[in-house]
């Protein structure tokens, strides 16, 4: 069984992965710094830092640049490609607190 907190972390690497590899992507967010909350409502609160282009967990911080709440189930489905991300916001199964620019960086961390 995998653990779940091994699926943070396994998606986190490949985000930096694919920012490492696609050019595109890394010239889009080579030059910005966020922090990102992630507070799944029934499995933990986990904090990311994005910073040259890669995501880092780092110790809890106030006043979040992003905001991610959701639940675990759907977590799980849109990994699963069984729930697609903006499927999930539309109907309020992930709530994303943050400007427009950076729900689209959301996006690319879910692909």
């Amino acid at each position: 069984m995998v653990r779940w907190m091994d699926k943070i972390e396994e998606l986190v690497e490949k985000f930096n992965k694919r920012s490492s590899e696609d050019r595109r992507l890394y010239d889009d967010i080579k030059d910005l710094k966020r922090k990102i909350f992630i507070n799944f409502k029934d499995n933990g609160k986990y904090y990311l830092y994005l910073e040259n282009g890669k995501l880092a967990f780092v110790d809890p911080f106030d006043k979040p640049d992003i905001e991610i709440e959701l639940e675990k189930d759907t977590f799980d489905k849109i990994l699963n490609k069984e729930l697609d991300a903006l499927t999930a916001y539309i109907s309020k199964k992930i709530i994303v607190r943050a400007s427009l620019r950076d729900k689209l960086l959301i996006s690319d961390l879910l692909k």
